[in-house]
């Protein structure tokens, strides 16, 4: 068995990024918090990654199949999480300061804190929360959809998605921004239990986690509107829904305290531009791959 036979255009993204951190730890391990320890979780994910792959080519079982296919998802947290361990090795401070003045310039006023605390009833809030959640539903269920419908929209899809949280992390590394919680009064507001079912589903992450950084551009907004641009082209009659969920969505990143105003607008532009930039790397591996399969010179 040919173990790169094997791996789809997603493998390989991931697989790159994998091995990317792993240099970049090495290389900022001074400004790093237990270097070793990241850099043998990431060993660790990348070789449960191969296995997964080697497992099902031998074994024909659903879960492991769905394992297999789904590893990107399935890792996303630890990548998340990882790439906030590791963001201060150019800049050694966060540069809050900077995204909240641009904020200011717009405005006159913080967004980010002033306006979830002008509208802090029940009804508001879960509202704006439940669109803040519904990029956990949006990622499952899109990609869900097209898994079951046909394997080869789902690989595309998942790497467009990929490609885009990949771009937003490598931005972050050397972009440290906290975002909205770096404002006085935001953190505990996200760390606090009140109203609702999604106002203390999202306390409830935000309690479990101590990372700061990975606020510009906002992935949450950025990812969202990368299903929005694959629905365009499988949902029909979903494409306008999540259209509106996303606009919601980015609203409720300020709303909720969790990013500046400018992270979210940056969210939708990078979101547009990667995923144009991964659909025409897409199409020039996919050419690739055909002049191979037809055995013709490149």
């Amino acid at each position: 068995m040919s173990l790169l036979k094997e791996l789809n255009i997603y493998d390989k993204l991931i697989s790159f990024y994998i091995l990317f951190s792993l240099i970049w730890i090495v290389y900022g391990r001074d400004n790093i918090e237990a270097p070793s320890v990241l850099f043998l979780k990431f060993l660790g994910v990348l070789s449960t990654i191969l296995f997964l792959i080697i497992l099902n080519y031998f074994i024909n079982n659903p879960l492991i199949r769905f394992c297999r296919y789904w590893h990107p998802i399935l890792f996303l947290g630890f990548y998340f999480d990882a790439t906030t361990r590791v963001d201060l090795v150019i800049f050694k401070e966060y540069l809050d300061p900077f995204f909240q003045h641009l904020d200011y310039m717009i405005f006159g006023y913080q967004p980010a804190i002033l306006w979830g605390n002008k509208l802090d009833n029940f009804f508001v809030y879960e509202f704006f929360y439940a669109a803040y959640f519904s990029y956990y539903a949006m990622i499952f269920g899109v990609l869900f959809v097209l898994y079951k419908r046909k394997k080869e929209e789902f690989v595309r899809a998942l790497y467009n998605v990929m490609f885009v949280f990949i771009a937003c992390y490598l931005v972050y590394i050397v972009l440290p921004v906290i975002g909205g919680r770096a404002l006085e009064g935001a953190r505990e507001i996200t760390e606090t239990y009140r109203y609702g079912l999604f106002t203390h589903i999202m306390t409830f992450i935000y309690r479990g986690t101590s990372h700061n950084g990975a606020a510009f551009p906002s992935s949450h907004v950025a990812i969202a509107f990368t299903l929005t641009f694959i629905s365009f082209k499988h949902f029909f009659k979903m494409r306008w829904v999540l259209l509106i969920t996303s606009i919601f969505l980015s609203i409720s990143t300020v709303f909720c305290h969790y990013h500046y105003f400018v992270d979210a607008i940056a969210g939708i532009i990078y979101a547009f531009i990667m995923y144009i930039f991964s659909e025409i790397l897409f199409a020039y591996f996919e050419y690739r791959n055909e002049k191979k399969r037809n055995n013709i010179d490149l």
